[in-house]
């Protein structure tokens, strides 16, 4: 828990969550700086940093624009000589790639050792693909440390802080969403205070890397990985060696070594030989052929894609070994692992039988969906993107406009669900804008309108409206300006008017897109209908590249902000609603169907349907009233405290 992961009492015995705990090994190595952009299942480790920060003079915690700006601070705060941590998930890392692999050949500054936490999402939990970023320490020369529970988690951390610095290259600490949000308990070591000030050494032939330098720099970087692989990575306990006699064994990481455990027990397997790899690249091939020595067969059980497999099987060509190397042909490249995964497979390999039979394993591999009504995500009651989506729909109703709807990624994603159908492609952060305006170029006679995040505009939204102004395109972009990173924690970005530390200032995202040159720039309040379904009427009739930023805060953001406020009112008997008139309601459904409101829902009046509201979800947003066709839906004020009534009445 947060509050635990400040604490200065070494030894102790926490429980923590796997991003805790990453963040408690950062500040137990003496970290100076920590950036990253939110990226569930990665967003944990710098909320809590930013949240303890206080508590340590000297450490800066600061969310970023984007996963490369992050990144590229922290090296500025490396080469400044102080540790610094980047935190992003896996995708994050293709943004950050670009300065990444320079920084690998350039190297860390004196005492200034860089961790990249990398949040993996095998069955694409929160996001669109599975990339497996181990093959970036492949490509990169990146050593990368993976660890399996929370205890692992802090340890590792700490530890590739040390591998950075000795090795003159950053490290990876390759966490999944189920070793980020595991709680397991951890032993607290000692706090080690970061440096409250750094100071660039000016090292041109190490920092300026291009032509004869950036090779020379290539060539070193090879030497301190060839050293890496060697004698560290042969001794380092990161690696463990399980004894067994059987001749078939094991090699894991990672979560895939809980689950080897576990199935392996289940099994009544306790002879089996487990090379459980901590450093998962590079491998020391010594370690790898010792372990394999009197072995017949390996099996290689790890999530996504075989790179440990094929790294195995490079291995044992070099070193010449015998044995059979086996992964993908027993475990699914697609989608996360489990516990019966790895029963399944050991059964086969070892030739025992299942302790339940496959139709009992079926049902609970399903984990009982089958059972259980389907559920599928939404917007909460009183979101403004909601209201956003219905005043366009209201706005393009019966013109026979043929419209494209670019998606991108954020809460709006959900606007590709019923009752909105409005999302025809989803591919990453600010792609919306510029596949948008491709479109456009080509495809005449359709509209073309772009969905885009406050936060995915300032992340890397700017330079796409920026090129599609610069190229002319005929797009309308609808910026759902909520106030917050919303879906990965509610963090601020810079529209928010805070940063990490505090407040700050707010930029205004429609003046940006009016310096960028945009044709035409509206703000609108999604909870003011009239208003938000006329300019967007306006918007779908004019041509160019169009921006409306549709401003209304999170609702969840709101009601925490002004639940004070609303207290207060309880407390003197004002209460405050919306209700369906029963006896008016014609039951049209625009709000229950066309409007998609979870707080409204089909009841019976006299033995006919109408709409009601649920008065524990509503949040008072007012739309539903807006859109009544029947003016059914009222807006009710009581003042149950009498002195109070009489003040109002004056």
């Amino acid at each position: 828990m947060v509050s635990d992961v400040a604490l200065n009492e070494p030894g102790k015995r926490v429980l923590l969550l796997g991003n805790e705990a990453v963040a408690r090994g950062a500040l137990e190595a003496g970290v100076g700086l920590a950036s990253g952009y939110p990226g569930t299942p990665a967003s944990e480790v710098l909320d809590t940093l930013v949240e303890v920060a206080r508590e340590f003079p000297g450490l800066v915690a600061q969310y970023s624009t984007n996963e490369y700006v992050a990144l590229e601070t922290a090296i500025g705060a490396s080469w400044s000589g102080v540790r610094a941590l980047c935190a992003m998930k896996m995708v994050g890392m293709n943004v950050a790639s670009d300065p990444l692999f320079t920084l690998c050949y350039c190297g860390v500054g004196p005492g200034g050792g860089l961790v990249i936490v990398n949040g993996g999402d095998p069955s694409c939990i929160s996001s669109t693909n599975e990339q497996d970023n181990r093959y970036y320490g492949l490509h990169a020369h990146m050593p990368v440390v993976e660890p399996s529970n929370p205890q692992e988690c802090k340890d590792f951390t700490s530890t590739a802080f040390s591998i950075s610095e000795e090795f003159d290259v950053p490290v990876m600490l390759n966490m999944t969403a189920r070793t980020s949000h595991s709680l397991g308990p951890v032993v607290l070591g000692e706090l080690k205070p970061p440096k409250e000030e750094g100071y660039f050494v000016k090292n041109w032939g190490k920092y300026f890397s291009a032509l004869v330098i950036a090779v020379s720099n290539k060539q070193k970087l090879l030497r301190n990985m060839a050293r890496l692989a060697g004698d560290y990575a042969y001794r380092t306990p990161l690696n463990r060696v399980l004894e067994g006699s059987r001749k078939i064994g094991i090699v894991t990481s990672g979560v895939s070594y809980n689950y080897t455990l576990e199935a392996l027990d289940m099994l009544k397997l306790y002879d089996v030989p487990i090379l459980k790899l901590g450093m998962v690249y590079p491998l020391s091939k010594k370690l790898v052929a010792e372990f394999a020595e009197n072995l017949e067969k390996i099996v290689v059980m790890e999530e996504l894609e075989g790179f440990l497999e094929d790294e195995l099987k490079k291995i044992a060509y070099d070193e010449g070994l015998s044995v059979k190397i086996v992964g993908k042909e027993l475990f699914s490249p697609a989608g996360e692992l489990s516990v019966d995964d790895a029963l399944v497979a050991y059964s086969k390999v070892f030739g025992v039988e299942l302790p339940i039979n496959p139709q009992e394993l079926a049902l609970k591999t399903l984990g009982f969906s089958s059972l259980l009504m389907m559920r599928t995500p939404g917007f909460c009651p009183g979101c403004s993107h909601r209201a956003t989506l219905y005043a366009i729909k209201k706005a393009v109703e019966g013109k026979g406009y043929d419209i494209v709807w670019g998606g991108d990624i954020g809460c709006y994603a959900n606007a590709s669900l019923p009752p909105f159908n409005m999302s025809d492609f989803m591919v990453c952060m600010s792609a919306g804008i510029s596949i948008a305006s491709g479109i456009s170029f080509k495809s005449k006679k359709q509209k073309v309108v772009a969905f885009i995040g406050d936060s995915t505009f300032f992340h890397t939204g700017m330079p796409a409206v920026l090129n599609a102004v610069w190229n002319k395109a005929d797009i309308l972009i609808v910026v759902m300006d909520n106030g917050w990173t919303a879906m990965t924690g509610h963090q601020p970005h810079p529209g928010t008017g805070l940063s990490a530390t505090g407040k700050a200032k707010a930029v205004d995202i429609a003046e940006v897109c009016k310096a960028l040159g945009a044709d035409y720039v509206r703000v609108v309040d999604p909870f003011n209908l009239k208003q938000a379904i006329s300019v967007f009427d306006e918007a779908f009739k004019r041509s160019g590249v169009r921006v409306v930023v549709s401003r209304q805060e999170c609702v969840l953001q709101a009601k925490r902000r002004v639940r004070e406020i609303e207290a207060e009112k309880k407390r003197k008997g004002i209460e405050e609603f919306y209700e369906v008139a029963e006896h008016i309601c014609i039951f049209c459904e625009e709000c229950l169907k066309a409007f998609g409101c979870p707080a409204i829902v089909a009841g019976e009046f006299e033995g006919r349907k109408v709409s009601k509201i649920d008065l524990g979800r509503c949040v008072n947003c007012s739309v539903c009233k807006q859109l009544c066709k029947g003016c059914a839906i009222t807006h009710t004020k009581i003042w149950r405290n009498t002195s109070i009534l009489e003040e109002a009445k004056a």
